[in-house]
């Protein structure tokens, strides 16, 4: 006759592998728990200050480099997206949009070589503007409004612009989505008369 501690022995060796399978599960969820927790405060915080400072380097580097006849310069500011978009109003009161960065890159080429001459003609040598107002979309986006003034070649007189910027941070960094610049063509205003915020 089999003994009843025999018995009790029995069974338990044979759930010890089953103890020591789970115990072992056990441990490698709580290491991958760990990790987890680790990789989430390890990512780097939304630092709102920082990401505006990145974002009025690549605008002021688009608006530079567009002004110098700076074509290759130029465009690696923008998103060669099918959805970027370029709007601006004309001297005679019409007003006009690039759809898709193949319509903007062709504009924008174009202006840059019929007008600055590659950089060998500077219209607007210098600009000045008031401090942006600055509106985050998402981590990825931020929309942005400001007034400029525009310095003609002596830089004598400045011609004021309404701009906004919509912007996304792509693989490489923030890039324009959207210029929207209406600038008013007919007053001219003396270079010792901009506003004081202007910088």
């Amino acid at each position: 006759m089999l003994h009843l501690s025999s018995l009790f022995a029995t069974q338990q060796n044979h759930k010890a592998p089953f103890v020591f399978v789970f115990l072992l599960l056990f441990m490698l969820m709580a290491c991958q728990s760990s990790q987890n927790k680790t990789s989430d405060t390890e990512k780097p915080l939304f630092n709102e200050d920082t990401e505006t400072a990145a974002i009025m380097e690549v605008i002021d580097h688009e608006t530079k480099s567009f002004f110098d006849g700076d074509y290759q310069s130029w465009a690696k500011s923008w998103s060669h997206s099918s959805y970027a978009v370029q709007a601006w109003n004309n001297s005679d009161g019409t007003a006009d949009a690039a759809v898709g960065w193949d319509a903007i890159n062709a504009q924008g080429k174009n202006w840059i070589e019929t007008y600055y001459k590659n950089g060998k003609v500077k219209i607007h040598p210098s600009y000045k503007r008031t401090q942006p107002s600055v509106t985050f979309l998402s981590p990825d986006a931020a929309y942005l409004i400001w007034t400029q003034y525009n310095a003609d070649a002596e830089k004598k007189y400045y011609r004021l612009s309404h701009e906004s910027r919509l912007m996304q941070k792509e693989k490489d960094g923030w890039k324009i989505v959207n210029v929207s610049a209406f600038w008013d063509v007919s007053p001219k205003i003396a270079a010792d008369s901009l506003p004081s915020t202007v910088y």
